[in-house]
């Protein structure tokens, strides 16, 4: 399920509350996170949603790195996945390496029907490298629409 599959499809938030959403890693993480935009805003269930992450990047992204997405409802843990960080990403099927000098990264997925819309989840994305060392870890709620 692509809903989930990647970092930055659970990135995108609610129509106002871009600052709801922030870091829950660490100095050692190699993504700085700068800002994220998305489009359309608010998300709607059923259709396409773009996800664009920005920030410095002090060590390269390489292929077998995983994103591990989880989302819960008051507390309860109602989804939870690992996928393949790079084959999700726009711009080829596996566009790692992603090196340091890169600091836009963007997603698109399509948002899947059974999604409620109108439910505050939280949802934390985290990114592992291949190497084992986190890229960056992100929370906060989200909010679909019809």
């Amino acid at each position: 399920m692509k809903f989930i599959a990647t970092a930055a499809a659970l990135i995108a938030l609610a129509s106002s509350a871009t600052a709801a959403f922030s870091s829950c890693g660490s100095s050692s993480d190699s993504f700085n996170l700068g800002g994220i935009s998305y489009a359309p805003n608010p998300p709607k269930v059923g259709q396409n949603l773009c996800i664009t992450l920005n920030g410095s990047l002090s060590k390269p992204v390489t292929a077998g790195s995983t994103i591990r997405v989880t989302a819960t409802f008051w507390g309860i843990n109602v989804y939870d996945q690992t996928a393949d960080l790079c084959t999700g990403l726009v711009g080829g099927a596996n566009p790692c390496p992603i090196e340091t000098t890169t600091t836009t990264v963007t997603q698109c997925i399509t948002v899947p029907s059974n999604v409620p819309a109108g439910v505050s989840l939280t949802l934390k994305a985290v990114a592992t490298n291949a190497d084992a060392s986190r890229i960056f870890c992100i929370n906060g709620p989200l909010t679909f629409s019809n």
